[in-house]
């Protein structure tokens, strides 16, 4: 019986591409006949391609490294559940150790706020303190001073003074003068 080569590829569970590159011009003179647009091949050509693709399957097999534990344990049934409560409890451990470590990296957090609060505390007080004693080390006669240059004088009046004088109201195009 003849077969496509998409009947092919599904029943050897590779893909269309695959079967195409097996096939040469030679393969196709001898195993091939042409339906109209579908290319058949004759049972003696997917017997070449099926024994093409197993020994294909083989050489990748022994060329993959040794199988993990994972694997292994998927042939056996008890050996498989042994394996995974196995690796479930080694799981349980790791997990427990994370949350030790959690809480101990939470405590020295703490504890290092406790003693950026206190020093923040011991700072603020050390300021007060040095305000303090600058304000009694500045002589008086310095705060009793004249400083006449500081003061507006009385006859200061601001720039929009003449227009309000003169009862006239400032309109907005004036202000940029």
């Amino acid at each position: 019986m003849e077969l496509t080569i998409k009947e092919l590829a599904d029943e050897l569970s590779v893909s269309k591409t695959a079967i195409r590159k097996h096939m040469d011009d030679k393969f196709r003179d001898t195993y091939t006949i042409k339906k109209g647009n579908k290319i058949l091949i004759k049972d003696e050509g997917v017997e070449v391609l099926k024994g093409q693709f197993k020994n294909q399957n083989e050489h990748t097999e022994s060329e993959q490294p040794k199988q993990t534990a994972n694997q292994l344990s998927v042939k056996g049934g008890d050996k498989q559940t042994a394996l995974l409560a196995e690796q479930l409890e080694d799981q349980r451990k790791q997990i427990d150790a994370k949350d030790k470590q959690i809480a101990e990296l939470h405590q020295l957090l703490d504890q290092s706020q406790r003693l950026q609060l206190d020093v923040q505390n011991k700072l603020k007080q050390l300021e007060s303190q040095g305000t303090s004693s600058v304000k009694q080390t500045i002589p008086e006669s310095v705060n009793e001073e004249d400083h006449s240059e500081d003061k507006i004088p009385d006859s200061y009046q601001p720039s929009n003074a003449r227009f309000q004088e003169a009862g006239k109201k400032k309109h907005w195009w004036q202000f940029g003068r």
